[in-house]
């Protein structure tokens, strides 16, 4: 297990309790991933506390409250996948719903692990925290993280605004705003 020693690090990081009530994911796997994410997001320069905030929200929002790697739509079968998904085999895995052959191949290139010839080891933790900090710092998502401009964030990890309430409400509550 990770000791509480972990989550206590830096004045912006929360107790892993903290971070499952307000994000409404496990705590478990808080525990086991937070401490990954966060450790790949100061690896490249990305760990300021609003960006902290917003990697916690958006990894609540894109694994669907589990805060573990996952496959898109988990819920659902290989088979729908394949039959709904135009980017199959490519579809979502990970904390951050990594997707489309070219991403596979430019992420993987740039983090050290093949990913074409195996999309699901998106679904390792480790690989996916390396794969979560990658996209944070290649789309800049901290610089709106740091402006609290929570519809960028969202529009940089997503496209859109899905999710954008729960992103609000979990980084106001982290980070004591709103």
């Amino acid at each position: 297990g990770v000791s509480a020693q972990r989550f206590s690090v830096g004045p912006w990081l929360w107790s892993a309790e903290r971070i499952a009530e307000v994000a409404g994911c496990p705590i478990g796997a808080i525990t086991e991933n937070w401490p990954l994410i966060y450790d790949e997001l100061l690896a490249r320069g990305q760990a300021s506390r609003a960006s902290c905030a917003a990697a916690i929200g958006t990894a609540a929002i894109e694994t669907a409250s589990t805060f573990a790697p996952v496959r898109e739509a988990f819920w659902l079968s290989e088979e729908w996948r394949r039959t709904n998904l135009r980017y199959w085999p490519y579809y979502g895995r990970g904390f951050i719903q990594l997707t489309w052959i070219w991403n596979y191949a430019s992420v993987g290139g740039r983090i050290g692990v093949e990913l074409v010839g195996q999309p699901d080891a998106a679904l390792d933790a480790g690989t996916a925290a390396a794969i979560f900090a990658d996209y944070w710092q290649s789309r800049d998502i901290q610089e709106p993280a740091d402006r609290l401009d929570w519809p960028e964030v969202r529009r940089r990890v997503q496209g859109g605004s899905a999710g954008l309430d729960r992103l609000i409400q979990i980084t106001g509550d982290l980070l004591g705003i709103g």
